[in-house]
């Protein structure tokens, strides 16, 4: 099999997994927005006699890490970043992503693990996590922890506060108008709060994934390179020994007339 046309369809298929989780990722990241919205503006509503019990925080209860990486190689350092941050993290619960990811031991701290391939198929078994994990109080803090695309040139490890929610969505906005509601609140908000850091996950598993594609996409078109600079190497090698040759047949001939 010829390793160059691997390497090929790899490239092209990276470069393809870039464009489609960029728009995935925008398209939620619309969304995930205007959630947050509705949480603010329910949160600093004058109408709305709020209990703040909903927001409250267990500090006394362990993290838990959700940690986005890959299936593939070809990703330079980025899924050694996520396995590191893993082991560094030996207290906290765990839900691993990526089959490059790899926890110091085996231990009932990871809820969790599953391939990018089947993270990107199912995602309900994490979101279930996410909605017990808050209405129930049982984790102090939730972080995601993922390579962020930026550009073809630039991918950033970031470990990013899903839970408690980020200072931002309490902005202690000037409403020019407050709305009412006339049953209970705190069961909308519980949801949406959920819905927001469902959204999350699947913003930062397609950006992930764009880093990942891309870092690819990028060490395939190198090796490429270097595979087409050795081809020309042995072609280049090719021709001298075929010269060598014909300038040896050319010699040995005028060898033989120079005897007669």
């Amino acid at each position: 099999m010829n390793i160059k046309n691997i390497v090929k369809v790899m490239n092209f298929h990276s470069l393809l997994r870039v464009d489609r989780s960029r728009k995935i990722a925008k398209t939620y990241a619309y969304l995930g927005d205007t959630v947050a919205d509705m949480i603010d503006n329910i949160v600093n509503n004058r109408n709305i006699m709020l209990d703040y019990k909903v927001l409250r925080v267990n500090e006394d209860a362990p993290e838990l890490g959700i940690y986005l990486g890959g299936d593939m190689g070809f990703c330079a350092n980025l899924n050694s970043n996520i396995t590191r941050q893993v082991q560094a993290d030996e207290d906290a619960y765990k839900i691993i992503i990526g089959r490059k990811i790899r926890p110091a031991r085996e231990d009932d701290k990871v809820l969790l693990s599953m391939t990018q391939e089947e993270f990107e198929q199912d995602k309900s078994g994490i979101f279930a996590v996410l909605e017990e994990a808050f209405r129930e109080k049982k984790y102090s803090r939730i972080n995601l922890i993922y390579n962020h695309y930026y550009s073809s040139s630039e991918a950033e490890f970031r470990i990013k506060q899903l839970y408690p929610l980020p200072e931002h969505l309490y902005s202690d906005k000037n409403y020019d108008e407050d709305f009412t509601f006339e049953s209970d609140i705190e069961p909308l908000l519980t949801k949406l709060i959920i819905l927001y850091m469902q959204y999350e996950v699947i913003i930062a598993g397609e950006i992930s994934s764009a880093a990942l594609n891309i870092t690819r996409q990028n060490t395939t078109t190198e090796s490429l390179k270097k595979i087409d600079e050795r081809e020309e190497a042995r072609h280049m090698l090719d021709l001298r020994e075929q010269r060598e040759k014909e300038f040896g047949k050319v010699l040995d001939n005028y060898t033989k007339l120079n005897q007669y």
